[in-house]
């Protein structure tokens, strides 16, 4: 069972929209596991990419095709790295609340630390399934587990 304590302090509740767990009395390791793994499938189903826009159509039938192909796969390479991944890792959190809120599991924060030790973020690409499923599992096993003692988060 991942740890779960903490102190909590103004710094680490700020982060709360990023950082948390979920849990729903009376479920079973196996109904919780289902759940995060249809809801983990459908929070990571949806993208976010950054494309090209009149300027770069613009600059391609001034100057060429392969050099603006190539400044505009650079310039996008660099933009989705500063923002898509970001909107993507954003868009996946909403998405899971969404979904586990559905079936009613509540929301508790949690200090990133202990977060990452049992999540994953997805910005730039997908995780290898055995880590994605080993954290599913111990996410399960939060969400079945011991009532927590901690302030209850909205969805």
């Amino acid at each position: 069972m991942p740890k779960l304590d903490f102190t909590a302090t103004p710094e680490i509740e700020k982060d709360f929209d990023k950082y948390f767990y979920f849990h729903r009395e009376g479920t079973t390791f196996a109904d919780a596991y289902a759940d995060i793994q249809e809801c983990d499938a459908l929070a990571s189903g949806s993208s976010i990419y950054l494309g090209g826009n009149a300027g770069t159509a613009a600059a391609a039938a001034q100057y060429g095709v392969l050099p603006a192909a190539i400044g505009s796969a650079i310039g996008s390479a660099i933009a989705d790295a500063i923002f898509g991944s970001a909107a993507r890792r954003e868009q996946r959190r909403v998405n899971l609340r969404n979904c586990m809120g559905f079936k009613q599991y509540k929301r508790y924060g949690l200090a990133r630390d202990l977060w990452t030790a049992f999540n994953f973020e997805e910005g730039m690409g997908r995780k290898k399934e055995d880590r994605r499923n080993d954290a599913l599992a111990l996410q399960a096993l939060v969400a079945s587990g011991p009532a927590p003692t901690t302030k209850e988060l909205g969805l």
